[in-house]
């Protein structure tokens, strides 16, 4: 297995040098122009933002992260619950003591999930390949269908208008990781691209404690990852009226899956192979707007258990397109009505046979905005296979009662659908089952207030979600397990979001808190004699939350984060359980700029109180651990724009 991380890695410098000389070919264009970045949305973004409880990552975050996956840059946040297995391992995203099937991940306007296993792994997106990115929370199955029980992860790409820039990034840690990424925009007249590209080859030797009454360290020496991806998005504008986009997403990653503390060491490898392609045009009207979408996904994810001769080839497709229009009505009135149609298919030696789902959905908004309300009225109607009707349906609104002083309520129906493997999964699948579904509650307090040199931000959010036919794997006859409608489960708790900043010409000063309480428990016992009712779900910590705080004095810069996740239950009688923890990061940068020219050099500590934590049971997590990098950029900007 060594022997096939070195092709890699010789393959890695080879990719890295082309691009090099790509580069060098394009600095030798003329007439560059000024970037001006551009962040597609869609009418779900915009009013799920507006009324919804949301987190948006700020650009300094999302650049402090460029080189890491998004699971990274939310489990330092800290801002929803993220169960790592480790790094080289699958991380999933936890929204309110949600499964991570109940939150959807959204590219693009396009719904990312596994269909075969319903959820997304945040550890293959990596953070530089998006312009924007944004946590909501709440009864969003109305707006995105499906999974969007908890909470929906927005990401978006795309490309600049006008102008051209390259960065080049590398970093290297104490986990003997050593990532290098690239990214090339240019903007001219009509057209406009961005090429991003990474290449990881991290060998995550890491060190740990065996248990947590143990002094004795060891070292994580089976968990290798080598990694290439590549993002292209291209835009043409028409004309003022017209634009098209295409977009392209290619990932190829494979990882050493650790081994738990109390498995014999095996070698078990995980490849997966990602394209997902994407066309998408946007009309504007003074009165009316349409978006139409149409995507192609063919991923897989191939296992392979070398010391037990398994191996595993999991495939799946996905077709989808989607249609929206908006239409300006008199008296401040605005209707939204959009048609989504997807078709997945998956294929694996788990199934019979192949096996495909089929959506189509018809979703409808009408806004009503006036002076400081705004009020949201949403339905969404799905067919899945043609056989089983979903509706659901919700209002949301948001008042400004005072200059500084917002209030949000929002309140719908959610649902999740069966994945393929609920379903047909053999043996021990499930197609009598039925969607789970449920309703969601919230509301939320915003405060943004500015004096001088001072402001403040904060929010403040109650919510409660009831949730029936919730989906679980149970032990049946000759021992095989099979999905069941078998819970009820109840959801509520609160959650704040604050940020004090001070900022004069040469100083930035802020400082952040983020607050997470979730009670998540069952309202009825699975089985007889179960202990389970009432009590809290494994892997949803009660108590969570973070400080940040952030100082730029010219190009100087500090960010410090403290952050803490409290007890996760193993078991649902609650008797078992990991132990909260604690992690304390900092990074120092230094940026210099000469003309058209900058470089930026950052170092950074990651767990610096050398917390023994674990995020998942028996897979411990890297004690104290350093990073390094640099990152040059080349801008040159152009007063002469053409459109």
């Amino acid at each position: 297995m060594d022997k096939g991380f070195g092709d890699m890695k010789r393959k890695q410098a080879t990719y890295f040098a082309l691009l090099i000389l790509f580069c060098a070919d394009l600095f030798a264009q003329k007439d560059t122009l000024q970037l001006s970045e551009i962040t597609v949305t869609d009418y779900r973004t915009k009013i799920s933002s507006d009324n919804f409880s949301e987190i948006k990552i700020d650009p300094a975050t999302r650049n402090g992260f460029q080189s890491s996956s998004v699971s990274q840059m939310l489990l330092q946040q800290n801002i929803a619950f993220v169960k790592s297995y480790g790094p080289a391992n699958i991380a999933a995203l936890s929204v309110r003591g949600s499964t991570a099937q109940q939150t959807a991940v959204i590219w693009n306007g396009m719904n990312i999930n596994n269909p075969m296993l319903g959820q997304a792994d945040i550890s293959l997106l990596p953070v530089g390949f998006f312009n924007s990115a944004s946590l909501q929370k709440g009864a969003l199955s109305g707006y995105w269908g499906s999974g969007a029980m908890a909470g929906v992860l927005n990401l978006n790409s795309g490309t600049n208008s006008e102008g051209f820039c390259v960065k080049l990034g590398s970093t290297y840690s104490s986990l003997q990781n050593f990532t290098q990424w690239i990214s090339v925009d240019l903007g001219k007249g009509k057209w406009s691209s961005s090429t991003k590209f990474l290449a990881d080859l991290s060998a995550n030797k890491y060190q740990y404690y065996r248990n947590f009454d143990s002094l004795s360290i060891e070292t994580q020496s089976h968990a290798k990852m080598s990694q290439f991806a590549l993002i292209q998005d291209v835009s043409f504008q028409l004309n003022e009226r017209n634009r098209f986009g295409l977009h392209i997403w290619w990932q190829d990653a494979e990882r050493q899956v650790p081994f738990t503390l109390q498995e014999i060491k095996q070698d078990a490898i995980q490849n997966d192979k990602i394209l997902r392609g994407m066309l998408d045009w946007k009309f504007a009207h003074q009165k009316y707007r349409i978006t139409a979408r149409t995507a192609f996904f063919n991923e897989s994810l191939i296992y392979r258990n070398n010391t037990y001769d398994v191996r595993t080839d999991n495939f799946f497709k996905t077709i989808l397109g989607d249609i929206e229009a908006q239409l300006d009505l008199p008296h401040h009135f605005m209707i939204t009505v959009g048609n989504s149609n997807s078709v997945s298919i998956g294929k694996t030696q788990g199934y019979e046979k192949e096996q495909q789902l089929s959506r189509a959905a018809l979703y409808e908004n009408i806004s009503w905005r006036f002076k400081a309300l705004n009020v949201n009225a949403y339905g969404r109607q799905e067919l899945f296979d043609g056989k089983t009707f979903v509706p659901t349906g919700g209002i949301s609104g948001s008042v400004q009662i005072l200059k500084w002083l917002t209030c949000k309520l929002n309140a719908g129906t959610i649902y999740r659908y069966p994945t393929l493997n609920d379903l047909y999964w053999s043996p021990g699948g499930n197609t009598a089952l039925k969607p789970e579904k449920g309703l969601s509650e919230e509301g939320t307090l915003q405060i943004n207030y500015t004096l001088s040199k001072f402001s403040l931000t904060t929010s403040g959010t109650l919510f409660n979600r009831n949730i029936q036919n919730w989906i679980m794997w149970l032990p049946g006859k000759n021992g095989i397990w099979s999905p069941q409608n078998v819970l009820e489960v109840w959801s509520r708790g609160g959650e704040s979001n604050s940020e004090i900043g001070f900022r004069t010409k040469d100083i930035r000063a802020s400082l952040g808190v983020i607050t997470n309480y979730v009670v998540s428990t069952r309202t009825e016992a699975v089985l007889e004699n179960d202990e389970s009712e009432d009590r809290q779900l494994p892997y949803v910590p009660m108590y969570s939350g973070s400080g940040i705080f952030s100082l730029q004095f010219k190009n100087t810069s500090l960010r410090a984060v403290y952050s803490y996740t409290g007890y996760r239950y193993l078991t649902s009688d609650n008797y078992s359980y990991l132990i909260p923890y604690k992690l304390f990061d900092l990074r120092l940068s230094q940026t210099i700029s000469l003309k058209n020219v900058s470089l930026n050099i950052f170092l950074e500590g990651n767990n610096l109180l050398n917390e023994n934590y674990y995020s998942v049971a028996q897979y411990p997590m890297p004690l104290r651990n350093f990073k390094a990098g640099i990152t040059f950029q080349y801008l040159k900007q152009n007063k002469n724009k053409t459109i």
